[in-house]
């Protein structure tokens, strides 16, 4: 009820302070959320003395998830306490020499942090019915509005019944920390030509920011994730750095699977 009212209050709003100005002034209409303006895509207009505004800026912005169901024509609106704390952003199937994996990304769409996050996936056939379970956990410590990876390995040999994938995600252990405020330097690619299976290894240096010294690390883990041109992740890797909570800087070396070539690459570092 209160979400509503804050709602209906910024249209109303918008709509009483920008009518008087329908007539005779052009200016860019903007959008002012708490005394900050709200940048969008689709800009407010003023149509026979109205103002219409774009629902899924302002929305978004008040921490309410927005989606669209073509199907019933809908526009369908949940409220932050009625989401999910995590959400899959996408994920892809790459298959493998001995099976085939999954590997995504996550949103703590929550204002919770958690030591503990363990991804369940139901893996679909094209009929609906579940094929196999997998599981797999999220590093420690990804804070409010962070996304982070994953990957979900099989070897069952069933990878050319996958259709789609349910997800669901089991937390506990809720603790209150920062986020990780860190810097990748000399990021390095190399491969083995004496290893058969030609593992990429990746190598560089991680150090904290000025801000981030006195963020206590209990468990770091740096995570890297390898993309193609169309934006697909085809590649991951994570390291946990057992020593990096007693220094300011720290070396780290990731082990990839052999795999396509990629376009771009992201590392992060989570911690509870």
């Amino acid at each position: 009820m209160i979400l509503k009212k804050i709602l209906i209050g910024i249209v109303i709003g918008v709509i009483l302070t920008t009518s008087a100005m329908a007539f005779g002034d052009e200016k860019p209409i903007k959008i002012i959320l708490d005394g900050k303006e709200i940048n969008s895509d689709v800009p407010p207009q003023i149509i026979n003395s109205r103002t219409f505004v774009p629902i899924r800026v302002i929305s978004e912005a008040l921490g309410v998830d927005v989606k669209w169901d073509s199907e019933t024509r809908s526009v369908i609106l949940t409220s932050p306490e009625n989401l999910p704390f995590f959400s899959v952003v996408s994920y892809n199937k790459v298959d493998t020499e001995y099976g085939y994996a999954v590997l995504g990304e996550v949103k703590n769409q929550s204002t919770k942090t958690f030591s503990k996050v363990e991804v369940k996936a139901e893996v679909l056939d094209s009929g609906g019915n579940v094929v196999e379970t997998l599981s797999t956990q999220l590093p420690p410590g990804v804070t409010p509005g962070d996304t982070v990876y994953f990957r979900l390995r099989s070897f069952s040999g069933k990878g050319n019944l996958f259709y789609s994938i349910n997800f669901n995600f089991i937390t506990s252990n809720e603790c209150s920390v920062t986020p990780t405020d860190v810097v990748f330097s000399n990021v390095r690619f190399t491969r083995d030509p004496n290893i058969y299976n030609d593992f990429i290894y990746v190598t560089g240096e991680i150090e904290r920011t000025d801000k981030d010294l006195t963020r206590e690390y209990k468990d770091p883990m740096v995570q890297i994730a390898l993309f193609d041109q169309d934006g697909k992740m085809i590649n991951y890797g994570e390291k946990s750095l057992r020593d990096y909570g007693l220094c300011k800087y720290g070396e780290f070396k990731i082990t990839l699977d052999k795999g396509p070539e990629y376009s771009k690459y992201k590392l992060k570092c989570f911690s509870d």
